[in-house]
């Protein structure tokens, strides 16, 4: 290969840097009113993950943007961020709410949380908005279970505060029974 080749394929590869993320870790907390119920008491809301939150893969241009993923599932980016389809999937939190039928649940959201990257640098995640919208009421009959879905909005710096590599946290999220 001669040196022009080497050039462009060098320019290539920086050109396509990819960020990987796969927020890995999720917790959820479950608030019981004590005068209500007991632990295992069938009137006591569980709360159970069932699928982590992931940005998939994307390439960062010189400015940033974001990455957001709906409570639905769907990814979109603005700034000059570009979504790849690498086979590093997208999708959504989803949690299993265990609680009486006609419990009202409200899912009140934590604060934003701070992903650290595996080659340094961090980014923001905003926790979204619920599916169904909080407070909501479950219309299932134990042991059927309700399904909540949480996106989220990532924000992403240049590539120097950002380097390619996976990036994870943790975000919080409180289920209350009223």
């Amino acid at each position: 290969m001669n040196t022009c080749g080497r050039i462009r394929k060098i320019r290539l590869l920086k050109t396509l840097v990819v960020l990987l993320l796969l927020v890995s870790a999720t917790k959820a907390g479950a608030q019981v009113n004590p005068t209500d119920s007991v632990p295992g008491d069938p009137g006591a809301l569980s709360v159970y993950t069932i699928q982590h939150m992931s940005f998939g893969a994307f390439s960062a241009g010189s400015t940033g943007g974001t990455v957001v993923i709906s409570n639905g599932g769907l990814r979109s980016v603005t700034g000059d961020i570009i979504a790849l389809n690498m086979g590093v999937l997208y999708y959504q939190s989803i949690f299993d709410i265990d609680a009486p039928r006609g419990s009202v649940v409200s899912v009140m959201n934590g604060a934003d949380a701070v992903l650290r990257g595996s080659n340094g640098g961090t980014m923001t995640m905003h926790i979204g908005s619920s599916s169904p919208a909080s407070p909501f009421i479950t219309v299932v009959n134990q042991p059927a279970r309700t399904s909540i879905s949480i996106g989220g909005t990532l924000s992403v710096g240049t590539p120097a505060a950002n380097p390619p590599g996976n990036y994870s946290g943790t975000f919080f999220i409180t289920f209350n029974q009223e």
